[in-house]
């Protein structure tokens, strides 16, 4: 099965036109998928086609299936191109804004800075920046002035 889903194999198999039909009748409903040798003259392919009712009996027979509505699949779709976008706009050194991105996608700068952060810990992007400093060195032996003393004036 595609990562995509049985959705994506039934296309892949037989065509979008199966896709689309089956979404347009069936598509919100969950449904009693016939056994295979009943598929073809089933009440489910009077609404989809023989091809596309044998198609699922062959996966899915005498089990129920919830079939995505058009609706999920444009959601799903979205959600695809917006963190396409992300991936493209970089997880770390962003190329694009936030708000570049929210106002493209039709969302909150909120939602596609909290998606950069479940990518990043989903690609084990370490989100915290990294100091140039020896790991055996303090920070008062860096800069070069001791810690709670100010810096002289004029710096």
């Amino acid at each position: 099965m595609s990562i995509g889903g049985w959705i994506d194999d039934l296309e892949a198999d037989l065509g979008l036109a199966a896709r689309l039909r089956l979404v347009a009748n069936a598509g919100g409903q969950r449904r009693d998928i016939p056994g295979l040798g009943h598929a073809a003259h089933s009440k489910l392919a009077e609404e989809v086609g023989a091809p596309v009712a044998e198609w699922l009996a062959a996966r899915f027979a005498t089990t129920p299936l919830d079939i995505p509505s058009a609706h999920a699949q444009r959601a799903r779709d979205a959600a695809s191109q917006l963190r396409a976008a992300i991936l493209d706009a970089g997880l770390t050194d962003a190329r694009r804004s936030a708000n570049h991105i929210a106002r493209e996608f039709g969302v909150t700068s909120m939602w596609v800075r909290k998606l950069r952060a479940e990518m990043r810990a989903e690609y084990g992007i370490d989100r915290q920046l990294r100091l140039p400093l020896d790991d055996d060195a303090q920070p008062s032996q860096v800069s070069g002035v001791r810690q709670g003393t100010r810096p002289p004036d004029g710096l």
